[in-house]
């Protein structure tokens, strides 16, 4: 091999060597720059692992928090679910869920039992419509319709069939629901209806059992004031809808106080219950029946029923009631006073009807003495009514202005025909001429005003008496009191602080009552007679004979006088039946130790016949007109004689 060769050999190694070299350098900064790649790769490996074990712990904890609390809310939602299941028990409850589209209800709850259904799960709507009360399912079925289109709440009180085959109230709640549904809210295919059937059958029965208390009679059954006048305005807004109007009865048992002393209270109460059965009799023609009050009843006619037809009815009714059975056996001939009118031609309201038809009673009443009545309301009575309305009116005023006055008719002896006494008359100087002091008085007290003008003619009188006595006539002074002031005030009080301001000494007073008074209780009057007794005052009965006689009442009160009823002394001397009954009264009378007064004594016949009798004293036009205080005191004889009688009679005028 030659030098050249060998150089050329070398210097091709050299220069392999050389490359060789250079690729290992550069082998040798890759190798490096790729190690110093990967160990930032593994540093940031490692730092990634790092963080994920931080957040595989974050998570494992957060895991385990959510863990425990589904588990905490698992057991609470159990509770509740336990709890839901107890108050449902409890309550005598289910859950229902009507699925709209299958039309079918699922029923939840142990109480479901009670309805005695099975199964639970898929039951057609239809059937369970079939178990609710025929007049209950229409009202339902209406709920649940506005619940599926509106989306309003179900609340309905219905009487569903139970287990025991009788029908028992449930009160079933209900609202919509559209679960899982993403079409509109009424896309039946996603609606279904979640509620509550709850048993209330217990509380609805004490509801209805109060209700019925509190609007029916508990003696007759049937409907009370109370009922009646909420009946009355759902009838009259119909009828004033319609233009037809109806017919209005109101109908008062006649001196049904006499059946109870008579009787005893159960054979009155028997009457009452019996007298409700024979209206009830009349309901193919009368759409209401109520009990107002006592032996006071009303009836509202049906819209078909004409006036006409209504009267016939009405003394049907009377004709009906003329024979009654009692409980014992025995027969009773019942009388009724009836007043009608008409809605709305006599009284556009409740109120203005019933004083048309109270104001047809009244009429009625003043027919008594002919047994039963039937009053139709007429233009007569209206102008009655409105002249009744003038009087309270002028007579409110007169009382607050004090326009009173008093006149005296004398009393006399019958033995030696000396004065005795005198009777106090009511005067009005001031009233309309075209009134009378009757009517006065009888509006008094039906108004009620009798209360205030009582008091002040027993004022008036007092004054009077305080008089005579400063004139030293020592004479008894009667003072008569209305039947409604026993009721209404403390009489003897009333008495007493009288006596005690114009200084009258007790054993001068007498005071005198009606027959009326016999109508209150009997035994609290009684009792309020024998205060004023022990005062010192002395009592008489007042118009004897002329409504409510009865000797065992005479009896029963402490009384010194009787006063027989001018209609009575009319007919004596003339040898009629009145002769015989005034007899009689005056032998019953002396035989219980009390002095008796016939007033209305008019002719000689009249006094020849009382005196033959032994009648105590007389009063009357053949002796004297009702004169003035001061004509009082001028008369010949007035202090002679007998002590003098003074009394305030607000029940007549002679």
């Amino acid at each position: 091999m030659t030098q050249s060769s060998i150089e050329i050999e070398l210097s091709y190694l050299r220069k392999k060597i050389g490359r060789e070299k250079d690729a290992r350098m550069q082998a040798e900064v890759l190798l490096e720059r790729k190690s110093t790649e990967l160990f930032g790769i593994n540093q940031r490996l490692l730092e990634a692992n790092q963080n994920l074990d931080v957040i595989v712990a974050r998570r494992t904890q957060a895991l385990k928090t959510s863990t425990k609390r589904v588990e905490v809310t698992s057991d609470e939602l159990q509770n509740t679910v336990n709890r839901l299941n107890l108050v449902l028990d409890i309550a005598n409850a289910v859950t229902w869920l009507f699925d709209v589209r299958n039309q079918t209800v699922d029923i939840a709850g142990k109480s479901q039992s009670l309805l005695g259904i099975e199964p639970t799960r898929g039951i057609p709507a239809d059937e369970l419509l079939l178990r609710i009360h025929e007049d209950d399912s229409a009202g339902l079925i209406d709920e649940l319709n506005l619940s599926l289109k509106q989306g309003k709440a179900i609340n309905k009180r219905c009487r569903i069939l139970s287990r025991c085959g009788s029908y028992r109230w449930f009160l079933i709640n209900g609202e919509l629901s559209s679960f899982g549904a993403k079409s509109s809210f009424g896309a039946k295919n996603s609606l279904c209806v979640i509620g509550s059937c709850i048993d209330m059958h217990e509380q609805i029965e004490r509801e209805r059992e109060i209700w019925r208390v509190a609007n029916h009679d508990l003696l007759t059954g049937l409907p009370n004031r109370n009922h009646f006048e909420s009946q009355f305005s759902v009838l009259a807004s119909e009828s004033l809808d319609s233009g037809e109007g109806f017919t209005t009865a109101l109908i008062d048992i006649n001196d049904f106080t006499q059946i109870n002393d008579t009787y005893g209270y159960r054979i009155g109460d028997g009457v009452l219950r019996d007298f409700a059965d024979v209206l009830r009799g009349y309901s193919e023609h009368t759409s209401h029946v109520a009990r107002l009050s006592g032996d006071e009843y009303i009836v509202i006619f049906k819209n078909d029923v004409a006036t006409w037809s209504a009267h016939e009815l009405c003394q049907k009714l009377i004709d009906e009631c003329a024979t009654m059975s009692l409980q014992n056996g025995e027969r009773l001939g019942l009388s009724l006073t009836m007043g009608l009118a008409v809605f709305p031609k006599d009284g556009g309201s409740l109120d203005d009807l019933m004083q048309s038809v109270y104001s047809a009673v009244q009429v009625g009443k003043q027919k008594k003495h002919v047994g039963s009545s039937c009053v139709l309301y007429n233009a007569a009575i209206e102008r009655e009514r409105f002249r009744e309305k003038d009087i309270r009116n002028a007579l409110k005023l007169a009382i607050e202005k004090q326009s009173f006055d008093l006149a005296f008719q004398p009393i006399i002896c019958n033995e030696d025909e000396c004065f005795v006494g005198c009777e106090a008359l009511f005067r009005w100087p001031d009233m309309d001429a075209q009134w009378n002091i009757q009517e006065v008085i009888d509006v008094a007290e039906n108004s009620g005003l009798i209360l205030d003008l009582g008091e002040q003619i027993i004022a008036m009188a007092f004054a009077k008496i305080s008089q005579l006595s400063k004139m030293g006539v020592k004479k008894w002074v009667s003072i008569n009191v209305s039947p409604l002031q026993f009721q209404f005030q403390d009489i003897p009080q009333l008495i007493s602080k009288a006596l005690i301001e114009h200084n009258v000494d007790p054993s001068m007073l007498v005071v005198e009552v009606t027959e009326n008074i016999f109508l209150e209780n009997i035994t609290r009057i009684a009792t309020v007679l024998s205060q004023l007794k022990k005062m010192g005052v002395r009592v008489a009965i007042d118009d004897f004979g002329s409504g409510y006689s009865s000797l065992r009442y005479v009896q029963m009160l402490p009384i010194d006088k009787i006063k027989i009823d001018k209609a009575f002394i009319d007919d004596v001397g003339s040898g009629t039946e009145s002769q015989g009954i005034v007899q009689a009264v005056i032998n019953m009378s002396h035989s219980m130790g009390y002095k008796v007064i016939a007033e209305g004594v008019e002719t000689q016949e009249q006094l020849t016949a009382l005196q033959s009798m032994g009648c105590d004293y007389i009063q009357g036009y053949f002796f004297s007109k009702p004169v003035s205080f001061d004509e009082l005191i001028k008369l010949d004889d007035f202090s002679k004689g007998s002590p003098l009688v003074l009394k305030t009679h607000l029940g007549r005028t002679l």
